[in-house]
């Protein structure tokens, strides 16, 4: 997926602006006074030439800096002073009212299918290495005929899995549903994570007596047609039983319309009233979409919403990929390698008043009270979060609505190390960067040992925040 939010070379850009500055401030300084020296006809002496060529500037400097702080800290408290919360979609029932309550889930396990890594432990190493980004696609081309930035995955084409799915349909009495590319594509992906954690999920089944339900949520593409999603939920069960957990013992929500429609933190939210009941919750999340394809291409390219040169302000760039997340009680979880877990919640969502597709300014009002919401519900403050994780893309008003939230909220962060966005990696593909935010949100938390801040704000109206932590 994408790099941490500064790469090298802004930190070069950022030195090079401040070190401008203090050049200006120290040309203007000397010469202005070199200029009043030879219209006086002065002989300054040593204390006048330290005074007005080294304290003068320096002092000028450190009032502007001093100034900025100022400015920034107000700029903060405006914000959330402004914020509002806006109600919640039809289809969307996390707003900050369900989030102040809840409990909290267990991460047992993660999966990923990216296109910079098939575990979170990859992803986190390409972004380390600055590696984690879309490029020019070899294959899919735009209205002109050039090159298309996509973030593919090598691991979505997979001839001999499309045939086996096929020939399990039939084998069910099923009409065959016609897949598209995209579709084939984003449901190999999907399989190869249920698969991991259908075997993780072994370990949560009761030596003696009957398994409890494993609830199994799907975020598929809301455009997919109704034949292609049963399908795709059906072999996706099929999937996980492969691993041991009874195929009566796997179910999935009846109206899967209304469940489809739900984001990953409204969804999430859901679960959390079961988790309440020790033993009683095992659940699989899993996300997946593909647009990589010349008729998603094609599509995003008629709607003027197809990142090329001139369209880069609302341009999306097309990706792939698959995540999902394997979740139970925290007393359950305890059982099962407590060190290799995380808490996720709480979870809070709310709508903005306008698209930020329209805006080419984002406040952060939003972010930053949901922010503030989570680390209250969850118990601490937002100064001890040591790490912020978001599906930020390439969108600039996206990143500077991001880094309007880290930097002057959660001044402890450092830029380049502390901040990932991994929108620019994966690209636009559904609920599946806010997942794989998650699952690369308990590797930091295992591996720091602190609280991680998720962050969605690549929708046009809906923002999310959440909070993962270390099992203590």
């Amino acid at each position: 997926m994408t790099t941490a939010t500064t790469t090298p070379a802004r930190r070069a850009a950022g030195w090079l602006r401040y070190g401008l500055v203090v050049l200006a401030t120290f040309l203007v300084c000397w010469t202005g006074m070199l200029w009043y020296w030879h219209k006086t006809q002065g002989d300054p002496g040593t204390g006048e030439l330290a005074l007005t060529l080294l304290v003068v500037p320096l002092a000028l400097l450190l009032g502007f800096w001093k100034t900025s702080k100022v400015v920034a800290a107000k700029d903060a408290a405006a914000m959330a002073a402004g914020a509002k919360p806006a109600v919640a979609s039809a289809g969307s029932a996390t707003t900050l009212e369900a989030a102040s309550p809840s409990p909290v889930l267990a991460i047992v396990a993660t999966a990923l299918r990216s296109p910079h890594g098939s575990s979170a432990e990859d992803l986190a190493s390409a972004i380390a290495d600055n590696e984690a980004r879309a490029d020019l696609d070899e294959e899919l081309v735009d209205d002109n005929g050039f090159p298309v930035m996509t973030a593919r995955s090598d691991d979505a084409p997979d001839e001999a899995l499309q045939d086996e799915i096929m020939a399990w349909l039939c084998a069910q009495g099923m009409p065959q549903p016609r897949f598209s590319e995209e579709q084939w594509r984003a449901l190999t992906l999907a399989t190869g994570v249920a698969g991991e954690l259908g075997s993780r999920a072994g370990e949560l089944m009761p030596v003696e007596g009957t398994p409890p339900l494993l609830q199994l949520r799907l975020l598929l593409p809301q455009e997919w047609p109704a034949d292609v999603r049963r399908a795709a939920t059906m072999w996706l069960k099929h999937a996980i039983s492969q691993y041991g957990w009874p195929v009566d013992k796997i179910t999935v929500p009846e109206a899967a319309g209304q469940a489809q429609a739900l984001t990953p933190a409204a969804m999430l939210t859901q679960l959390m009233p079961a988790a309440t009941k020790p033993g009683s919750m095992v659940a699989i999340v899993i996300a997946c979409a593909s647009l990589i394809g010349q008729e998603s291409v094609d599509r995003l390219a008629a709607s003027e919403s197809l990142f090329t040169s001139s369209s880069q302000a609302r341009g999306q760039i097309p990706g792939e990929g698959a995540a999902g997340l394997l979740l139970t009680d925290v007393e359950q979880a305890r059982q099962y390698e407590p060190g290799d877990n995380a808490l996720l919640g709480p979870i809070g969502e709310m709508r903005r008043d306008d698209s930020a597709d329209e805006a080419r300014r984002v406040e952060a009002a939003v972010l930053l009270e949901l922010s503030e919401h989570v680390a209250k519900a969850g118990g601490i403050e937002l100064d001890q979060v040591d790490m912020v994780v978001a599906d930020t893309a390439h969108r600039a008003n996206r990143v500077r609505e991001l880094m309007a939230l880290a930097a002057p909220t959660i001044p402890q962060l450092d830029a380049a190390d502390d901040v990932i966005r991994i929108g620019l990696g994966s690209g636009s593909c559904g609920a599946v960067p806010f997942v794989t935010v998650l699952a690369l949100a308990q590797h930091y938390a295992r591996e720091r040992g602190v609280p991680v801040l998720c962050i969605s704000n690549e929708d046009p109206w809906l923002r999310a925040a959440a909070l993962v932590r270390p099992m203590a």
